[in-house]
């Protein structure tokens, strides 16, 4: 096997990864953020704002 066969089956196999990854990253564009102890409607969420109150350790995210 060639060089540059090699280079084309790793690139087909990483960029399925990628995109996967970026899509779970970007989950979080529709959705209720806690802030300041109410629920602010971050983009379109598909579901209702939740009930009951919010506290900071709901939207805490320690790796973004």
């Amino acid at each position: 096997m060639n060089k540059r066969l090699k280079v084309i089956i790793i690139i087909i196999f990483i960029l399925p990864v990628i995109f996967m990854i970026m899509r779970i990253i970007s989950m979080e564009e529709d959705a209720w953020i806690c802030k300041n102890g109410q629920w602010v409607k971050h983009g379109v969420p598909s579901t209702p704002m939740p009930e009951g109150k919010c506290a900071w350790w709901q939207n805490f995210k320690p790796f973004k």
